[in-house]
């Protein structure tokens, strides 16, 4: 490791340069200055770690002078030594962000060991700003792939991530599917497909994050997402079905809109499946690959039903019609029997 620079900054040659043979000894390496002047030169030509400054220096005083370094570098530590030392003083030399204050004349010990330390504080410093900087970068890189309710739960954990607990509960979950989207694909230049998608998506996030959903993940041209878990709600059937109302609204914005550049996606719409019940949320995965998210029946459920749905619908399971029954506009559907479901369920569509 390159050894810490260090400024001494005394108008007494002989108290320099003792400072700067004590220090030189122990690996630092030490230029000297004879007043405020000389220092702020030496400063701006190389960069210093620490500064030791005597307090009555010729013009400047050593407060004004380590305030003109800390201007020009703010990572500099400073150290202030003074043979009228006051309590007014230190507590300016404080205020104005020295490290040490020290009563001349200072034994050579004393001057180490305050030296060690400032420069020891300031790896500390360095080292929680960068764990900072990567914690605010892992933040938000996590949030580009996830929710930003499991990126906090993720990275509060103390222990791994395949480690992290799940718990079998009653979640609510709406899955969202582009119908005719394949057909779409087929037809338009990637680029357009994938900028149409990316809209989409933006538009079903800020959906879900006014009603408080989670977005679980995109899969293809659709998207899966949960309501009252891992963050509780009150009424979460009531939410996925007022965000599934905005979700509709916000799609035929958006496909009107793009229906001008192309009449394709005309042929298209969207389709939205809601259930409740008992479903694990945790770490699905190996060693390698987990993805946090939600298993359980209703979950397929939800699938089929966004499947089973012509453009513009929003179909939901008797879990979820008893808490939203009177509160929006509903219409009794046929029972039917799902793909992979033995029994025949009932449901309901929402009138937007």
């Amino acid at each position: 490791m390159q050894s810490r620079k260090i400024l001494v900054i005394d108008d007494e040659v002989m108290v320099a340069d003792v400072s700067r043979t004590t220090l030189a000894s122990a690996g630092y390496q030490v230029f000297c200055a004879y007043s405020g002047e000389q220092a702020v030169e030496l400063a701006m030509a190389s960069r210093f770690d620490l500064a030791i400054i005597d307090a009555m220096l010729p013009g400047m005083d050593g407060i004004e002078t380590f305030e003109i370094l800390s201007q020009n570098c703010p990572h500099i530590k400073g150290i202030l030594l003074s043979g009228d030392l006051t309590v007014d003083m230190a507590i300016k030399a404080m205020d104005k962000g020295f490290n040490r204050v020290l009563a001349k004349p200072v034994q050579s010990g004393k001057l180490m060991q305050a030296v060690q330390e400032a420069l020891a504080e300031a790896d500390l410093r360095e080292q929680n700003v960068c764990l900072n900087k990567q914690v605010v970068r892992m933040r938000t890189l996590f949030e580009q792939y996830m929710a930003p309710e499991v990126a906090s739960i993720l990275l509060k954990q103390q222990e791994g991530m395949p480690e992290l607990a799940g718990e079998v509960q009653e979640i609510t979950v709406l899955f969202a599917d582009i119908r005719n989207f394949t057909f779409l694909v087929q037809h338009l230049p990637l680029q357009d497909s994938r900028a149409f998608l990316t809209e989409f998506f933006d538009m079903v996030a800020d959906a879900v994050s006014s009603w408080h959903g989670i977005l679980d993940k995109f899969i293809g041209d659709a998207a899966l997402v949960i309501f009252g878990a891992p963050v509780s709600q009150k009424t979460p059937n009531l939410s996925a079905v007022s965000a599934a109302i905005e979700i509709q609204k916000g799609f035929e914005l958006l496909r009107a809109r793009w229906a001008l550049k192309s009449e394709l996606f005309v042929q298209i719409g969207l389709g939205i499946g809601i259930s409740r019940g008992e479903m694990y949320l945790g770490n699905v995965g190996s060693g390698r690959r987990l993805d946090y998210t939600v298993v359980g029946a209703d979950v397929n459920i939800a699938q089929r039903l966004a499947s089973e749905t012509v453009a513009g619908q929003i179909l939901i399971t008797e879990s979820v019609y008893c808490d939203v029954a009177g509160k929006v506009s509903l219409y009794e559907e046929k029972t039917r029997t799902l793909r992979g479901l033995e029994k025949k369920i009932q449901l309901y569509s929402i009138v937007p």
